[in-house]
């Protein structure tokens, strides 16, 4: 190989491994991967399904499902209570509430 091929070569190898370096995942705050929005519709969601005041339901955890902007957020509404699960997008639109497994 032309010493100008390797230089090519290595300019490609160099761009790709720099894009990879400068990938930012999307951000977690306060350990939940969901936006703030997504969770406080779930809360007033599960608040009016499941007739509890809203300061009783505490989302404990979620995860981003295989659809973008889609998250299923797991919340407590209280000792002794099963756990529920509310599927919601980014924008807030709570599209389930169910009770978790």
């Amino acid at each position: 190989m032309s010493s100008h091929c390797l230089k090519a070569t290595a300019t490609l190898l160099l761009v790709g491994i720099a894009g990879c370096a400068n990938y930012q995942p999307p951000p977690v705050f306060a350990g939940f991967m969901s936006p703030q929005v997504s969770r406080t519709s779930c809360i007033d969601a599960v608040s009016r399904d499941r007739k509890v005041p809203k300061e009783d339901v505490k989302p404990l955890y979620d995860s981003q499902t295989m659809q973008e902007g889609v998250y299923v957020v797991t919340l407590s509404i209280g000792a002794g209570q099963r756990n529920i699960n509310c599927t919601v997008n980014e924008n807030g639109v709570v599209s389930d509430v169910i009770n978790a497994r």
